[in-house]
């Protein structure tokens, strides 16, 4: 009698399917699982994105509501972000940047795979949206390149043969083309993976890298349509005019700019010792008190989130900045990095710069003032990251401001010089907590 409960095995298909990997070059494998990889990044971040986008929307909504949400959903949230990011995102903490530096100069050993493993880019995606739904001061830009360095990490199984070049081309890859996609700005992705990733590569990996970032750019924009993050700047043509302003703002931007660095890498140096017992002792207490000075300072400025809509309105000439927003925004960035919660600095700091171009904008004629604005973003980014070309580029992209090309580039290059002074690099300062006593390798 027959098994009526007998699964039954599928008929066999007329024709086998058979992908002859073996046959292709590694060359030619390692750029085809590279582009798979870098279009699957776009559609990961424009998710990231939308989850993003969605959260802090009804954060804003509550709170417009009701004034006092955010002292119940930025300590209670901040808590409960930190309990998930214990079980499942130990790595996961902060840009993601340094995480993906780390990485790149440890290809040789597991500690690669402990940094980028399929846990942390969800841990992080997670602790993004969670974040932002708080109201935490962070972005979102920075940890796709984590992100985006997991997932084409991971793509290194469907290549037949693995070596540490082929991981260091996957990784850089991946963080470059996690910025194109968050920004939407390909060019943006190619330099910072030359300035900021990687000090040199060789042709071959160069080119792989490009067509992975355009790759990723495509899905996005092809998703999110053809879109600037901050909108279109509409500003006069080079003027000798602009140069007294963009000397003050780069300079000011440079100081304020180079102290957030050395404040987030040295924090030993300045916090005081009861605090750091705090932290280490009672660490949801800490991320509570975190979340309820953040709160206090939301009650005087608009300071919530990456700052991308209110910047937004500031470039298009549709809003103004308050004097205290540069300072309460600063103090709640500075507070939300110090909890180690998951979120980026890059779209905080560029909100950073509108607010220090406020200050500077009642000194000089109407006509000039959007470009204050935008040179202030541009000079601050430049000062957080030390990275003054791909900073000058993200700015140009994200504005389609081509018009200040010769003062964006003047304004990230002084102001980035101005916070060497600091001698504080901050990605490569904060990615030695996750590399062995040695440091940096000579070569990777």
């Amino acid at each position: 009698m027959k098994n009526p409960f007998r699964i039954r095995q599928p008929a066999p298909l007329p024709f086998r399917i058979r992908i002859p990997l073996n046959r292709l070059s590694l060359h030619t494998q390692t750029t085809l699982v590279m582009w798979c990889g870098a279009a699957f990044l776009g559609l990961i971040a424009v998710m990231l994105a939308k989850a993003s986008d969605l959260a802090f929307g009804g954060f804003r909504t509550l709170t417009h509501h009701w004034s006092w949400w955010p002292f119940i959903a930025l300590p209670l949230g901040g808590m409960g972000i930190r309990w998930l990011m214990g079980r499942i995102g130990q790595g996961a903490e902060g840009s993601g940047i340094p995480q993906a530096l780390a990485a790149l100069n440890q290809v040789e050993s597991a500690r690669a795979s402990t940094l980028l493993s399929a846990r942390i880019a969800l841990a992080k995606f997670l602790g993004i949206a969670l974040g932002v739904g708080c109201g935490f001061v962070l972005g979102r830009e920075g940890p796709t390149v984590q992100i985006g360095a997991a997932l084409m990490y991971a793509c290194r199984r469907f290549i037949l043969e693995d070596t540490p070049e082929l991981r260091r081309t996957l990784i850089l890859a991946g963080g470059a083309a996690g910025i194109a996609a968050a920004f939407n700005t390909p060019l943006a992705g190619v330099v910072f993976a030359f300035e900021e990733l990687a000090s040199s590569v060789e042709h071959s990996t160069s080119t792989r890298t490009i067509g992975a970032v355009i790759l990723a750019g495509m899905v996005s924009l092809a998703l999110l349509g053809d879109y600037t993050y901050f909108g279109r700047i509409h500003v006069p043509g080079f003027t000798f005019f602009i140069l007294l302003p963009m000397t003050l703002v780069a300079v000011s931007a440079g100081f304020i700019g180079g102290l957030f660095s050395w404040l987030c890498v040295h924090q030993q140096r300045w916090l005081p010792m009861r605090i750091l017992l705090l932290r280490r002792q009672h660490p949801y207490g800490f991320v509570a008190a975190c979340g309820l000075l953040v709160a206090l300072c939301g009650l005087a400025a608009p300071i919530y989130g990456s700052g991308a809509t209110e910047t937004s309105q500031v470039i298009g000439n549709h809003a103004h900045l308050g004097w205290c927003y540069l300072p309460l925004k600063f103090c709640g960035l500075m507070a939300t990095f110090l909890t180690g919660l998951p979120g980026g600095i890059f779209a905080p700091s560029l909100s950073l710069g509108a607010g220090l171009g406020s200050w500077f904008e009642p000194l000089f004629s109407d006509n000039t003032h959007i470009q204050i604005i935008a040179l202030g973003m541009v000079a601050m980014l430049a000062a957080v990251t030390r990275a003054p070309i791909t900073s000058a580029i993200i700015m140009i992209e994200m504005t389609d401001g081509h018009a200040m090309v010769i003062s964006t580039l003047g304004a990230a290059m002084i102001a980035a010089g101005v916070a060497r002074i600091f001698k504080t690099r901050l990605y490569h300062d904060l990615a030695k907590k996750f590399l062995p006593p040695s440091g940096f390798p000579t070569a990777a």
